[in-house]
């Protein structure tokens, strides 16, 4: 009877490791192109991520503007009880977090 507990132990947190291991890559970046907001292009694309993919946001904009949509991408996309890491920069800033699936809706007050 044991065995069975610990091979089903096993397979449970084995299952648990492997749902971290996807990767979704988003740029911010400037669109001299066309007239597209390049933060609403970044959460179309956030939100065909998966639940549990790793979110990874790089923001080629001034860190200013950076530092606000990372926030905001943060308080509506990232899992708290997972780590959260952001680097601000002038030139680069990046966040990468656990995609909690789908956005958090915000409150109207």
């Amino acid at each position: 009877m044991k065995f069975y507990i610990y091979v089903l132990s096993l397979f449970f947190s084995l299952n648990t490791l492997a749902e971290f291991d996807k990767k979704c890559s988003i740029l911010i970046t400037k669109r001299l192109q066309t007239s597209e907001d390049a933060y609403k292009d970044a959460i179309n694309k956030i939100d065909q991520c998966d639940k549990y993919d790793i979110l990874s946001v790089t923001s080629f904009l001034e860190e200013p503007i950076s530092k606000i949509y990372i926030t905001d991408l943060i308080q509506t996309y990232c899992m708290f009880d997972h780590q959260i890491i952001t680097l601000l920069d002038k030139n680069t800033s990046n966040l990468s977090c656990v995609h909690r699936g789908k956005g958090r809706i915000e409150r109207q007050f």
